[in-house]
């Protein structure tokens, strides 16, 4: 298996600075988009465990969440 996106949030040495999320993809748009598919699936099976809803009803909440953030995000990178 190759790694395909890597994650981290570094830790600012300096007080008062905020930690950066720094996010690396590779491979092809077929592999990235089947990575992130992957761990959406697994965000949402967990949540569904945890709050005892059904998959569908905790994708449905999730996407729309999804959403939200996303909107937020683009809204804040227009301005």
């Amino acid at each position: 298996m190759r790694d395909v996106i890597k994650a981290g949030i570094t830790e600012p040495k300096k007080e008062g600075i905020e930690p950066e999320f720094k996010i690396s993809i590779a491979g092809s748009e077929q592999e990235q988009s089947f990575a992130l598919a992957q761990i959406h699936y697994m965000k949402i099976d967990r949540l569904a465990t945890l709050s005892g809803k059904t998959f569908e009803q905790t994708k449905r909440d999730y996407l729309q969440a999804l959403g939200v953030i996303i909107d937020t995000i683009k809204d804040k990178g227009t301005k």
